[in-house]
């Protein structure tokens, strides 16, 4: 069975994912258009510098890992992110340690169709520049909170499961950032999140 290339839903996930198992390329190419868009804006948001490269490090550990996978699509998307969030910590122990010259990624080259993916599939970049200043305005453990249920689409608790929280710590440190834009904000909020849905309250699981 061959999917579109660009969709990804709850139905057509297991046989996408039976798929990449096997080194299909058209998988590959669902699950890389579906996740790397997301992939890359949070990693943006954090490390911008390296977050070609650690998405390429992301990648490599997807492959490597798929096999042993096991969960629907929203799981695969909180494993992705799982896997992105330790890479960054590794990449800032590591820059903490000694200056690093950026990895080679070309070998993922094969997964795009010679334009940037990425960028395509973003689209504007109102999205982007919300992020940005979520995680200009915010302490850091409050925005990455945000741009994960933003830009990641996971609920709350991937979220947890992500950060190694407690749904109920993402739920509280939920509102209180959102609180935090709203007063730093107040009557500029629609304007500056006009393409960025920002959930109010957490979805019923």
């Amino acid at each position: 069975m061959q999917i579109p290339v660009g969709t990804l839903d709850e139905a057509n996930f297991p046989d996408v994912l039976a798929a990449a198992r096997t080194g299909a390329p058209w998988a590959a190419e669902v699950l890389f258009r579906d996740v790397q868009p997301r992939m890359l804006r949070f990693l943006r948001s954090t490390e911008p510098r390296a977050a070609d490269d650690l998405s390429g490090e992301v990648w490599l550990a997807i492959a490597r890992g798929i096999a042993a996978f096991e969960g629907d699509v929203a799981g695969f998307r909180a494993w992705v992110f799982s896997i992105a969030r330790r890479r960054l910590a590794d990449h800032r122990r590591t820059a903490a340690r000694r200056a690093t010259d950026p990895v080679d990624h070309s070998h993922f080259a094969h997964h795009t169709d010679g334009t940037d993916t990425a960028a395509s599939a973003v689209g504007g970049m109102s999205g982007q520049a919300a992020v940005d200043l979520i995680t200009a305005s915010l302490p850091a453990e409050q925005a990455e909170v945000l741009v994960l249920r933003i830009v990641a689409e996971l609920d709350v608790h991937h979220v947890a499961e992500v950060m190694g929280r407690s749904a109920n710590w993402v739920r509280v440190t939920q509102h209180r950032a959102l609180r935090r834009l709203e007063e730093r904000f107040a009557g500029d909020r629609g304007e500056l999140f006009q393409d960025v849905v920002i959930p109010t309250t957490a979805p019923t699981i």
